[in-house]
């Protein structure tokens, strides 16, 4: 599998409103978190960010990302980026507060359509958010309907689980996803992606980037047709955690029907021996390389012929696991990544993270010159790169692969390596 635009240098923090701006890297310790925040000491309304500041904590993501982010062009050329900066940048003409500023560079960012690039919010602004009264329900949406997934108020029954939200305070769901989707970062043009990421921050993104009501008239339909509006207060994280309203009782017990797993790593037989499945919720844990040979040792003593690898929620982990995952289904070494190119090795704006020398100093060591431009990863650096030996135990059989807009990263370099190169897949 080719892996051309990955970032060693993967976060830093803004030097007046600490944002965490990060990309995705195939590196562990120490590049898995090279930032330092500097605290903010304004108020998050009271004291807005001047455009003098907020114009030059842009430019410094700009610079930035121009500087280390290799896949930077890989879906707007320079030219459309160089709009998009310009575009945004114009927007700060004026103070500020620091939630408006966050939303101009989460719609900058998300220009990129690089899932691991995106901008966080500092400590003062996710505070801020945790004691604010946001919009009461979790959602889910289903071709573009916005759908009660649990009502996170303490008592109140109008709105259940299964309703479709027709309106919230006279906003309709493609009006309030019009706002939203620009911000959301995700993997190239993937939908499934962007309603996945819209669906777990939607009561954040919402005060975010739509309205910060303290209530919220919303007005729903039932499965049997009947439409019902009702004002509800906003509920703060902590209520939210401890509100246990009955009205989700049902849809609960059924939600936990289909988790059939126990912990991150689980198998099972669908028809005992000839079908199994097993299930990755993520790409970890010291574990699972010893359950890895465990399970298709399973296997290939019963003579299974079809299995099922359910990755859907799968965000992603180790690099190495995923490949791993992929030398149990074939009997022949492969390459897992082509290669892993780098931009830059020396950052101008390394004052700004926690990169040091001995991180240079490892990096440099660990890649060789691209005659095209920057550097390529040597197996050294990250061992994805070499070729990859097959599994002790591989499967040959038949394999069904299951992903949803939650599979993600090392999960879907896992799907990608597999279809092209190994076995025929259905996803």
């Amino acid at each position: 599998m080719k892996r051309k635009n990955l970032l060693p240098v993967v976060a830093l923090g803004l030097s007046l409103l600490p944002l965490a701006i990060s990309s995705r890297t195939p590196f562990r310790t120490p590049f898995r978190t090279p930032f330092r925040t500097i605290d903010a000491v304004r108020s998050l309304q009271a004291t807005p960010l001047s455009s003098a500041q907020t114009q030059a904590d842009f430019d410094l993501m700009r610079k930035a990302l121009e500087e280390a982010h290799s896949g930077l062009y890989r879906y707007l050329s320079k030219t459309e980026m160089d709009r998009v900066f310009t575009a945004q940048r114009a927007k700060l003409d004026h103070p500020m507060s620091k939630p408006e500023f966050l939303a101009v560079l989460m719609k900058t960012t998300a220009a990129i359509h690089c899932g691991h690039t995106g901008v966080q919010p500092d400590a003062e602004t996710r505070a801020a958010f945790a004691t604010a009264p946001l919009f009461p329900m979790q959602i889910m949406i289903e071709k573009h309907k916005l759908m009660v997934l649990a009502n996170d108020t303490t008592n109140d029954s109008t709105i259940r689980p299964g309703m479709e939200i027709l309106e919230i305070n006279g906003r309709t769901p493609r009006e309030i996803f019009d706002r939203i989707l620009p911000a959301i970062s995700t993997d190239g043009d993937i939908e499934t992606g962007k309603w996945r990421r819209i669906e777990g921050n939607f009561n954040r993104n919402y005060r975010l980037l739509v309205d910060q009501a303290k209530e919220f008239t919303i007005e729903a339909r039932g499965p049997d047709g009947k439409t019902t509006k009702v004002k509800l207060a906003g509920v703060t994280a902590e209520d939210r955690k401890n509100n246990q309203n009955s009205v989700n009782n049902e849809a609960k017990a059924n939600l936990q029907k289909l988790d059939w797993g126990q912990g991150n790593l689980s198998l099972r037989f669908l028809k005992d021996p000839e079908i199994a499945q097993i299930r990755i919720c993520g790409f970890g844990g010291d574990d699972y390389p010893q359950w890895m040979e465990n399970t298709f040792r399973t296997l290939r003593e019963k003579g299974t012929k079809t299995l099922v690898i359910d990755l859907r929620g799968n965000g992603g982990g180790e690099d190495l696991y995923g490949a791993m995952l992929v030398s149990y289904l074939t009997d022949k070494p492969f390459r897992y990544f082509d290669h892993i190119r780098v931009k830059a090795i020396s950052l101008s704006f390394k004052a700004y993270t926690d990169w040091g020398a001995d991180d240079e100093r490892n990096l440099r060591e660990g890649v060789t010159v691209n005659p095209a431009g920057g550097f390529f990863v040597t197996q050294k650096l990250h061992p994805g790169v070499a070729e990859q030996p097959p599994g002790k135990y591989p499967f040959l059989g038949r394999t069904i692969v299951l992903i949803n807009g939650r599979t993600f990263s090392t999960a879907a370099d896992f799907c990608a390596a597999a279809y092209c190169r190994y076995q025929p897949l259905t996803s």
